[in-house]
């Protein structure tokens, strides 16, 4: 197996690179990278500077400067809603809380059932196959051997152990049903500390929710964290999970804001009517959404 480049490694081959295509090239190469360093170090002062508490206040802020780009709801409120309303994962999920974006991103999606989280899961647990055949470990482990650590694996035996985690999980959640992240910290802190800080301290442990981004017309879109607990949660045929929502296209936020503004229905779109339960917006009015506005039936 592969091991992971050292720091040593990675400076040669920038002078190897230098040497061969220019400094230009290595310049353009490092952009990204740093842009993720970056955004890495700014989650985690955020975490140490009082996680959920600090990012609100950060948010504020930033919306105070840009308005148009991060959302007047909560980030860190969570929604319980049905797992079979969430039938599309969007790609290239943003990893920011709070976030308004403009743009095609909702539309660049892919059928949920069809991720390699999902066919893995279904596989698993309801043909019996073994979780080191299913694609999404055989994926996971063309990248250990290729020097990457997925989920923060080093081994086979941790990639493994990783996966047959999802065991427990299944097994729990089939028993107790599904349950919230702080639920689970304050029932067994240092176990959710030891899963959870093995591959990312970056963020806030609690906020270790399934969580979705918001497009355009409303559709609630599967994120970047949980996909195999939203697949569980699909094979059991639950009936809500918590969701934190990462990221709402423009055009969903405008009606948020039309729905936070207005006094009567009357001032109403027809499309902001069309939303009056949808779980992001049903706690900002007091309008029925089963009448007209003036009692009579719809």
């Amino acid at each position: 197996m592969s091991r992971a480049p050292s720091t040593l490694d990675l400076v040669g081959r920038a002078v190897a690179t230098v040497r061969s295509d220019g400094l230009a090239k290595v310049i353009r190469r490092s952009i990204p990278v740093v842009d993720r360093r970056r955004k890495r170090l700014v989650r985690r002062a955020l975490a140490r500077a009082g996680g959920v508490s600090a990012g609100r206040r950060y948010l504020h802020l930033r919306r105070q400067v840009r308005p148009a780009t991060v959302t007047d709801a909560d980030p860190f409120v969570r929604h319980w809603i049905d797992p079979s309303r969430i039938e599309r994962q969007v790609r290239g999920a943003s990893k920011r809380w709070g976030r308004v974006e403009d743009g095609a991103w909702d539309q660049a999606t892919v059928p949920f059932d069809e991720t390699p989280a999902s066919e893995s899961v279904v596989a698993h647990f309801e043909r019996g196959v073994p979780w080191t055949d299913t694609v999404e470990f055989e994926a996971y482990l063309e990248r250990l051997e290729a020097g990457e650590q997925p989920k923060g694996c080093t081994t086979v035996e941790e990639l493994e152990a990783r996966f047959e985690a999802f065991d427990t999980i299944y097994e729990r959640i089939e028993r107790d049903g599904y349950r919230s992240q702080p639920e689970l910290w304050n029932e067994r802190p240092a176990y959710q500390r030891e899963i959870f800080y093995k591959w990312d301290r970056s963020l806030d442990p609690r906020l270790d929710e399934i969580t979705v981004s918001i497009g355009r017309d409303g559709a609630l879109l599967h994120s970047d964290r949980g996909d195999h607990r939203l697949a569980i949660a699909k094979l059991l045929d639950l009936e809500a999970i918590p969701v934190l929502v990462r990221r709402r296209h423009a055009q969903w936020q405008s009606v948020r804001d039309e729905l936070s503004a207005a006094t009567e229905r009357a001032e109403l779109t027809e499309r902001s009517k069309q939303h009056l339960e949808h779980p992001d917006v049903r706690d900002l009015h007091a309008f029925d959404a089963s009448t007209d506005g003036t009692g009579t039936p719809l």
